[in-house]
């Protein structure tokens, strides 16, 4: 059966009126003279005269019931020629029939009319994409950093270097099966005639892009990624999309995937180089001048107070919108009023951040754990040692190496060896949640009297002996302040607090050595006494 879209396509271009495609459709569907003139309303002799007109556009001369054969030989051979020819009957492009907008499906790509920097990164891409001819791109960065709005503002600059540009999002995480048939229909002139084995759809999709050169952005590829393992690793029953980025990547075509994600696919790793066709590229912070347009646009005044929370958002677009948004409803537009209040982390923000923290395997977890317990940048050695439960260095290279993927560490490197820190925001994010499950841990002590029940509070110290003072009032204030603020929430009562205190204390003693941990330490710490820190394994 010819497609309605294809009917309709080949005739506007012969100039069949759209009453006389009414009749059309109804006569290559089988009806007869009677049930058109039925169907429609009108009289058979109507029905007649339109058919004459479709058959002189088609340039079918004779009498009798074989006109109508023979124009659904003419149209069936003209599908099947453009179905081989990729079904773009007027060469490499959209244009003819189709109509020019045809070219571009932009899915659910977001409004980018106000955009705000990012000329370098812009051009960096267009280079890679139009004039070195990347097969595959990856735009990464931390949550709310502008990820999507690039890559809708590079596909809108660079369409017209295209044969057809789709933008599709992942955000809900379609199968691929189910992003592959959306986009062969598109490619495909909408034609649902697809093999159903996965590869051989990945396989159809090469044919065209090597044929055709064509754009195809793909947002929030870290959807299909599974929560709870370090960077790379997929979904289960998502595996196949590693086959498609690679596939995409090692073999050859005239096509470009850009992808935007929190975290570096496997695949982009593998095959990523400063001169080869695959590549991915670190979007940062705004500069300065245009994270002061956010700010200025959301109604803020004081600009001479803006430089700190630009600063301490590290310049991401989204956190300095929701932050604005905050700082006008609560404040009257008054930052240095909100600064005053030295927290970064509430509402949407720890939202945004909970969504990618929620990600992380356990022992990236741990690791950002110490960071917000040291305060400071900190060294793989300091890491290691500071460690309860020894990892294999093997491990803790892949866990930090998994936490830069995600945009989550700052290296910072001297002529001795490379520390790591975080952003503000993060250490702020970070420590409010250790503190939560610090207090999660202790209430369900408290109540079961079972101190097995501790891991956090077992594997961390809360407070570091050795550090600097200044450091050790940070963490004063930081962590030791905020549990005992949010116990006096749950107990209304110091001496119950120290009560209980006391009683886990007493559990601990004569535990082994490995069940105790830093519980113990970090007991006395919170009842105001100096303790032991225990000895690492």
């Amino acid at each position: 059966m010819i497609p309605e879209e294809f009917l309709k396509a080949v005739t506007a271009d012969r100039g069949v009126s759209e009453s006389e495609m009414e009749v059309l459709s109804q006569a290559l569907h089988g009806s007869s003279i009677a049930a058109i003139a039925n169907h429609l309303g009108i009289r058979p002799e109507a029905v007649r005269k339109r058919l004459g007109e479709v058959y002189k556009k088609f340039k079918i001369g004779g009498a009798g019931p074989g006109k109508m054969a023979k124009l659904q030989q003419i149209l069936v051979s003209e599908y099947q020629h453009s179905q081989a020819d990729n079904l773009f009957p007027t060469g490499g492009t959209h244009s003819g029939s189709l109509g020019s907008q045809e070219r571009y499906d932009w899915g659910e790509a977001p409004d980018v009319s106000i955009f705000y920097g990012r000329s370098r990164p812009l051009a960096t891409l267009q280079r890679w994409i139009v004039e070195e001819n990347c097969r595959m791109v990856a735009i990464l960065g931390m949550a709310g950093i502008g990820k999507t709005a690039l890559s809708v503002k590079l596909a809108h600059q660079i369409a017209k270097e295209f044969d057809c540009v789709l933008w599709r999002s992942l955000r809900h995480a379609p199968p691929l099966k189910d992003l592959l048939d959306n986009l062969l229909k598109f490619l495909y002139f909408r034609h649902s005639g697809h093999p159903p084995n996965v590869n051989e759809k990945i396989s159809h999709l090469l044919e065209y892009l090597r044929r055709y050169r064509c754009l195809l952005v793909l947002d929030s590829v870290d959807a299909v990624g599974q929560p709870g393992e370090l960077a790379g690793h997929y979904r289960p029953g998502y595996e196949d999309y590693g086959d498609l980025f690679r596939r995409l990547g090692e073999e050859p075509h005239k096509s470009s995937l850009v992808m935007t994600s929190l975290d570096k696919p496997t695949e982009i790793g593998l095959l990523e180089g400063k001169t080869l066709p695959v590549r991915s590229f670190q979007l940062k912070d705004l500069n300065p001048e245009q994270a002061r347009k956010i700010l200025q646009a959301k109604g803020l005044y004081e600009s001479k107070a803006w430089e700190t929370p630009i600063e301490l958002y590290r310049g991401n677009p989204l956190l300095l919108k929701i932050a604005a948004t905050s700082i006008r409803e609560l404040f009257d537009g008054n930052t240095a009023l909100f600064l005053k209040h030295g927290t970064l982390v509430f509402g949407e923000i720890h939202a945004l951040l909970d969504r990618q923290f929620q990600r992380l395997s356990e022992l990236e977890k741990e690791i950002l754990y110490w960071l917000a317990i040291s305060r400071q940048p900190i060294s793989l050695e300091r890491l290691h040692e500071d460690m309860l439960l020894p990892v294999s260095v093997q491990e803790l290279l892949e866990a930090v190496a998994s936490l830069g993927r995600r945009s989550l560490l700052e290296k910072i490197s001297d002529n001795e060896q490379a520390e790591f820190s975080v952003q503000p925001v993060v250490l702020e994010y970070v420590t409010q949640e250790f503190v939560a499950r610090v207090c999660a841990e202790l209430h369900e002590v408290f109540e079961t009297k079972k101190p097995e029940k501790f891991v956090v509070f077992r594997s961390h110290a809360l407070t570091q002996l050795e550090a600097k003072p200044e450091i050790q009032e940070e963490q004063q204030r930081w962590i030791l302040k905020a549990i005992g603020d949010r116990l006096r929430r749950s107990f209304k009562s110091d001496s119950r607090i120290e009560g209980y205190l006391s009683q886990i204390d007493t559990l601990l003693q004569g535990e082994p050595p490995l069940e105790v941990g830093y519980a113990s330490h970090n007991v006395k710490s919170l009842l105001g006494k100096k303790g032991e820190l225990p000895e690492q394994g």
